[in-house]
C-alpha cells in the first residue's frame, strides 16, 4: 500500500472523511431548557395589537393576549379553557397579593424614613393611603 492509501488510526478511509466545509455536528448543540424558556419569555413579552369590542386598538403583552383568548374561549363554552384560566388565576393570585404587601411595606418604610428626616406630608396626601 502506498502512503496515500494508508488507513488506520488518524487516517480514515477517503470515502468517510469530512468533505470540505462539512460540519461534524450539522444540527448543532441542542438547546437547553433554560434557553427555550428564555425564548418563550421573549416571545410572550413582545407587544401585540388587539382590538377591543368597541373597535379601539390597544397594545398588550403576548401573555396578556394569550390569557384573554383563553378566558374568551372558556366563556364561549370550552370547559378545558375555562378550567385552565381559573387554575392560572388561583395560582397567580397569591403572588399578586404578596407583591402588593411588599409594595405597601416599602411605602411604609419610605414614609417612616421621611418622617425621621423631618419631612412633613399633608394629612390628605395620597401617599398615606
Amino acid at each position: 500500500m502506498s502512503d496515500a492509501e494508508k488507513v488506520g488510526f488518524g487516517c480514515p478511509p477517503k470515502t468517510t472523511r469530512w468533505k470540505k466545509g462539512q460540519s461534524g455536528n450539522p444540527k448543532g448543540r441542542p438547546k437547553s431548557k433554560s434557553e427555550m424558556m428564555m425564548d418563550a419569555a421573549n416571545i410572550l413579552t413582545q407587544p401585540i395589537n388587539a382590538r377591543t369590542p368597541d373597535g379601539k386598538t390597544v397594545k398588550l403583552d403576548g401573555i396578556e393576549a394569550a390569557y384573554l383568548a383563553l378566558c374568551k374561549n372558556g366563556l364561549k363554552g370550552h370547559k378545558a379553557s375555562l378550567l385552565e384560566a381559573i387554575r392560572i388565576m388561583l395560582e397567580i393570585d397569591p403572588a399578586i397579593q404578596d407583591e402588593e404587601k411588599r409594595q405597601q411595606a416599602t411605602k411604609e418604610r419610605v414614609l417612616a424614613a421621611l418622617e425621621r428626616m423631618g419631612v412633613k406630608l399633608p394629612e390628605d396626601s395620597k401617599l398615606r393611603d
